[in-house]
């Protein structure tokens, strides 16, 4: 096993062994996640949105992340016609970006659906930024930790 390996296998096994999140929400908070389940334009679920993250972010006493939503579909890919693979958004470096639009039909994006994305695109954030870890893996931890927001968020 090269140096790498065992680093990759380090990180993995960290991320996976923590399942629950420091996030306290409030009435604030709650607030703005009730909204973003109703809004639907992207105008509004930028501002809504990004008002949620820099909630959460000052309860976890860390820098909050840039949300950009454009009114555009997700990234995708098709094959013979038929879709493939699709983005449903992005975490770079303090900065999340979600389409608003679906790949195909080019409908809004569902509300929960994009609660639910950014939501998972904080995660990788609040893996860098809380649990301070050098990279930020799907594993079964991540996964529980993006429950245990959402379950805060929307009781």
């Amino acid at each position: 096993m090269t140096w790498q390996q065992s680093k990759n296998k380090a990180v993995y096994k960290k991320s996976n062994s923590i399942k629950d999140t420091l996030f306290k929400p409030n009435k604030t908070t709650m607030m703005y996640a009730k909204r973003l389940l109703i809004s639907a334009d992207a105008a509004e679920r930028q501002v809504l949105g990004q008002k949620l993250l820099n909630e959460i972010s000052q309860s976890l006493s860390i820098p909050p992340p840039q949300l950009n939503v454009y009114d555009k579909r997700q990234n995708h890919s098709l094959k013979d016609g038929k879709l493939m693979k699709k983005t449903y958004g992005t975490y770079k470096a303090g900065n999340i970006t979600i389409n608003n639009k679906t790949a195909i039909r080019q409908t809004v994006v569902a509300p929960k659906t994009f609660l639910d994305t950014l939501i998972h695109e904080f995660m990788h954030h609040y893996d860098y930024e809380v649990l301070k870890l050098p990279s930020s893996l799907h594993t079964a931890g991540f996964y529980y930790r993006l429950g245990d927001i959402m379950k805060k968020l929307i009781r």
